[in-house]
């Protein structure tokens, strides 16, 4: 981990990244913290009153949160929303292409939903990098509930950011541009 996201990890909750922007700190299992400038996103960003606020755990090519869901994103018969569920899975597979220091949007996603999710269980939604051409990622993701239950897969393609979309991001975002994105390797 850089300097830089390793100060503003240390920092506590709210770390202060660049322009003043406050800074959610998440530690992963493996002892590992990342400080990511906060921000809109309705799943990962801790501003929207009604979004997932994920936390995200980066590894190398790799993605993975915990999410409980709440009565509010159940569909039909009490169970969570498939749509809530690809939003879950698009998350962390469009994290996942992080530690090639890049920020990757969907192009494509191919879904299989595998059981029903329940209100109040625990999800834990993880994505690994299978492949790389260029900026094209192929992602393979997978939502598990109690008992390794699988629920939902999905594979897709995800674009990275041009040099200068990623500068742009990584300003926006606090980070410095130099700096490689949280768990990212140096190719």
């Amino acid at each position: 981990m850089s300097s830089a996201i390793r100060d503003a990890a240390g920092k506590g909750a709210a770390a202060q990244g660049q322009e003043g922007r406050a800074s959610r700190v998440i530690q992963g299992r493996d002892g590992r913290r990342y400080a990511f400038a906060d921000h809109n996103c309705f799943a990962c960003g801790g501003q929207n009153a009604i979004g997932m606020r994920l936390e995200i755990e980066l590894g190398d090519g790799t993605a993975r949160t915990e999410w409980r869901a709440g009565a509010d994103y159940v569909g039909w018969e009490d169970k969570i929303h498939g749509g809530i569920l690809a939003t879950l899975l698009d998350e962390v597979m469009a994290w996942a292409p992080s530690s090639y220091d890049s920020w990757a949007v969907t192009a494509e996603m191919h879904l299989r939903y595998r059981a029903p999710a329940n209100p109040g269980e625990l999800l834990i939604a993880e994505a690994r990098v299978k492949s790389r051409k260029r900026r094209i990622y192929e992602v393979h993701g997978e939502v598990r509930g109690e008992g390794d239950r699988l629920i939902a897969e999905a594979d897709g393609r995800f674009l990275g950011a041009t040099p200068s979309e990623k500068r742009e991001l990584k300003e926006r975002y606090g980070m410095p541009i130099e700096l490689p994105a949280a768990g990212a390797r140096r190719e």
